[in-house]
């Protein structure tokens, strides 16, 4: 299903794009269902997938957790995830500060919370830490094995704890909430499909606005930065400049603020994605700004760089 970007999801989308990973990690794998289901004998030829000797040419290779064979994600591929996740960032942050369905229709039993800035801001909030959170790499959008998961099983782009994700869901489970353990509830924000992912951004933005709030009464003059850090610590600290704690709220505080100023037109989509989702309105800018990557971000492009090691152990 073809997707309707709104105006506002599409500027999420070129943040996305620009300051995410599309393309560009060793981490994010696309299946291959041309190789068959047989983990043992594939149907396609195992060759370098392009001419550079780049990681990201790595031949096909049987990725258990996806039950697949995969090859590095390309840039098109990536964008295509990257579409459904700003359109779900959409959703979930106008359901939250707006009460509306993905039609526009206004739910009455549903109660929005406390986000006076509205959706744009709250969905801002959201990206800017879930791109430093993540990269928006496949592998963390999705949990796979080796490294889509933090060290305490942190899941989905907003690295959500998974213990603390039943007290912030607002949707139906696919289980018996009462049964589930804290796994079972991780497994319903892992995913790159639009349902999915709205609920991570939903359970992610709940927590965001808990400790705004906290942050409004606790640091002074400072609220996206304590809410920054009050997310990183589960509400322990404003992050002083001095400790590691405050550069991680810094980063995500900037990036905050940069993408409110930029919007609606000073960030585009870049050129290579032009023809499949059209550019920003009113954006003129002829060069793409180099990316800002985040802390799973890694090397090279696609076209070469340092040496990276492949991924091979899941």
């Amino acid at each position: 299903m073809a997707l309707q970007l709104s105006p506002l999801a599409k500027y999420f989308l070129a943040a996305m794009l620009a300051k995410g990973t599309a393309g560009s990690s060793v981490y994010s794998m696309e299946p291959m269902p041309e190789c068959g289901a047989n983990p043992k004998v594939p149907v396609c030829q195992i060759e370098r997938v392009c001419e550079s000797q780049s990681p990201l040419c790595a031949p096909p290779r049987w990725s258990k957790s996806r039950s697949a064979w995969v090859k590095c994600e390309t840039r098109e591929a990536a964008a295509a995830r990257m579409e459904r996740a700003a359109y779900a960032l959409t959703r979930a942050s106008v359901w939250l500060t707006r009460c509306k369905d993905g039609d526009g229709n206004v739910v009455e039993e549903c109660k929005a919370v406390n986000w006076p800035q509205g959706p744009r801001s709250l969905g801002t909030a959201a990206l800017s830490s879930s791109v430093w959170e993540s990269g928006y790499r496949e592998d963390i959008m999705g949990g796979y094995a080796p490294a889509g998961r933090g060290t305490q099983g942190e899941a989905c782009v907003m690295q959500v704890m998974p213990e603390y994700i039943a007290q912030y869901a607002d949707w139906e489970p696919a289980g018996d909430p009462e049964e589930m353990t804290s796994e079972d509830w991780a497994q319903e924000i892992l995913g790159d499909d639009v349902e999915s992912l709205e609920r991570c951004y939903r359970v992610g933005m709940r927590m965001l606005v808990r400790f705004g709030r906290s942050a409004r009464h606790k640091c002074r003059g400072a609220p996206i930065h304590g809410m920054y850090a009050f997310y990183g610590n589960g509400g322990n600290s404003c992050g002083g400049s001095t400790e590691a704690l405050g550069s991680y709220a810094e980063k995500r505080a900037k990036t905050y603020y940069n993408l409110m100023k930029s919007w609606p037109n000073k960030l585009g989509i870049p050129e290579w994605a032009v023809v499949t989702y059209g550019q920003i309105e009113g954006y003129t800018e002829s060069t793409e700004r180099s990316r800002r990557r985040g802390p799973y971000a890694d090397r090279p492009s696609r076209g070469g760089g340092p040496p990276l090691v492949v991924i091979n152990s899941d």
